[in-house]
């Protein structure tokens, strides 16, 4: 049974050529465009899951915080990109760093990133290497989370919290869907699509338990 999505949005030029880059591969992906500031009348009940764009305006999202939280204990489920300036999230931590964007052009060097579980079922779909390009930040799972991509100071680059509410959060630092409205960074394509893959095919597990 296919999975009722829906994407919250914002006007600048990645958010909205997300839908037209790779000849419109992604234009159907979502059932549903959510513009960020149209967010507070929506109705949210309806969708298996939300993902929240890559840098929205944190200010609106801050004043859907509640909004957020009740989706999430009804049993909704949030895909969040991006780094979190604001929390818009109940219990998200987050740290900013500055950000590493040229690590590669030196001969030899390496973006630290670590699978936290190899046997996690998102390492079947891709390789850490996969999720290498820049981050901007860190999170700080709540206790009994799954850390499942870390850098070297074990601080989390990915992780699923499925105990802080009925629903499951899907959060990361990573931000492929910007890089793909903006047209650049080809590996993110590759990565946005299997981790799109894994978090449904979680989702669907735990309906299937939950039946």
């Amino acid at each position: 049974m296919k999975l009722k999505n829906a994407i919250i949005t914002g006007g600048s030029c990645f958010h909205q050529k997300f839908f037209t880059n790779k000849n419109g591969k992604y234009a159907n992906f979502f059932d549903e465009r959510i513009y960020v500031l149209d967010l507070k009348h929506q109705d949210l009940r309806g969708f298996d899951y939300l993902t929240i764009a890559s840098r929205c305006n944190a200010d609106i999202l801050l004043a859907n915080k509640q909004k957020l939280r009740d989706y999430l204990d009804g049993g909704g489920n949030i895909v969040a990109f991006g780094e979190m300036p604001k929390i818009y999230i109940e219990g998200v931590r987050w740290r900013g760093y500055p950000t590493n964007f040229w690590w590669w052009v030196t001969p030899g060097a390496d973006l630290p990133l670590y699978a936290s579980n190899p046997n996690h079922p998102l390492f079947e779909k891709l390789t850490p290497n996969e999720a290498k390009w820049h981050y901007h930040g860190v999170f700080y799972p709540p206790e009994g989370s799954e850390k499942i991509l870390v850098n070297e100071l074990d601080e989390s680059i990915i992780y699923k919290d499925g105990v802080s509410f009925k629903g499951n959060l899907y959060i990361t630092s990573l931000d492929p869907d910007f890089h793909l409205g903006f047209g650049f960074m080809d590996k993110t394509e590759f990565f946005f699509d299997k981790f799109m893959e894994w978090v449904q095919e979680d989702i669907a597990l735990k309906n299937s338990q939950n039946l």
